[in-house]
């Protein structure tokens, strides 16, 4: 995505470290699967226990009492698993599939916005970079974990990077953390001057950081509106559904300016142009939009 940068910096506290120590062992982790394998009904002890294959009927049950209250519900009906395991399996399979070597670099079908040079994706240590090769431009740069390529061939990367980090993208808009599911709370950077943030950034940025973790997710300031209905029809009316992949191509060709327009409270004015017509929004510092304006651009 244009100037995105998506970055996972792990803080975890107490209980997230018992929660760890809760899955150190080999039959633990196999209990959670075993469950995860077989979610539409709960399953027995017993029958628990053999698909676990574990003879010792003893330390079976000490493993899986460890496990029942945060990772595993028991009930009348039997053992379930319950979402932090279900959150413990993802993980797991997210990392499962590794790669041999790195992808890249694969061109990118668009060209660049800002020089039309050409753009080429790479992926090199789980993290993607989509980049002009020219003007050096970046598009998107995001850690992407190596499961969510599995099954694509390499001339997919680009694709699939995109529609993945929307995802993501779009999961902070709404407020919940990707790492951690805690609560993102965005606010405006307006540039490396900027005397409320500690964050330096050279353009005006989006910025969600998790309140629980240092998860944290900085993106071009157009991106934030991605789904407002204003944005969304204003380029849908110039023939650009900004539901499609390779947003580096076909939206912000010119990408939308910001000024701010007052300090106390702060107000910030973004612009987005396309052919003869601008659409401007009024946002404050927490990224809410105050006003919508579209006319004939000047």
């Amino acid at each position: 995505m244009p100037g995105s940068d998506f970055t996972l910096a792990a803080d975890p506290d107490g209980d997230a470290e018992d929660a760890f120590s809760l899955l150190a062992d080999e039959t633990r982790l196999a209990i959670v699967r075993a469950l995860a394998a077989s979610p539409r009904e709960p399953l027995s002890f017993s029958e628990l226990r053999d698909r676990v294959g574990v003879a010792d009927s003893g330390r079976f049950n000490y493993h899986l009492g460890k496990l029942t209250g945060r990772f595993v519900k028991k009930s009348e009906e039997g053992y379930e698993i319950r979402l932090a395991g279900w959150a413990v399996v993802g993980a797991i399979l997210a990392g499962a599939y590794t790669r041999g070597d790195d992808i890249g670099a694969i061109p990118v079908d668009h060209r660049c916005s800002t020089c039309d040079g050409r753009v080429e994706a790479t992926y090199v240590d789980e993290r993607v970079t989509v980049r002009c090769t020219d003007c050096d431009r970046t598009f998107l740069d995001a850690g992407i974990p190596p499961g969510v390529l599995e099954g694509y061939d390499d001339a997919d990367l680009p694709e699939v990077a995109d529609r993945y980090v929307g995802s993501l993208l779009a999961q902070a808009r709404r407020g919940f953390c990707m790492s951690c599911q805690g609560r993102m709370e965005p606010h405006l950077s307006v540039g490396a001057d900027d005397p409320r943030t500690d964050d330096v950034f050279e353009e005006p940025q989006a910025v969600y950081g998790c309140a629980r973790c240092r998860e944290k997710i900085v993106t071009g300031i157009g991106m934030a509106y991605l789904d407002h209905p204003a944005v969304v029809s204003f380029y849908y009316d110039h023939g650009v559904d900004l539901s499609q992949p390779f947003l580096w191509g076909t939206a912000w060709h010119d990408k939308p300016t910001l000024s701010v327009v007052a300090d106390d409270p702060l107000r910030a004015a973004i612009d987005f142009e396309v052919e003869d017509e601008t659409l401007t929004l009024t946002i404050d510092e927490g990224l809410e939009v105050h006003g919508v304006e579209r006319s004939p651009a000047p």
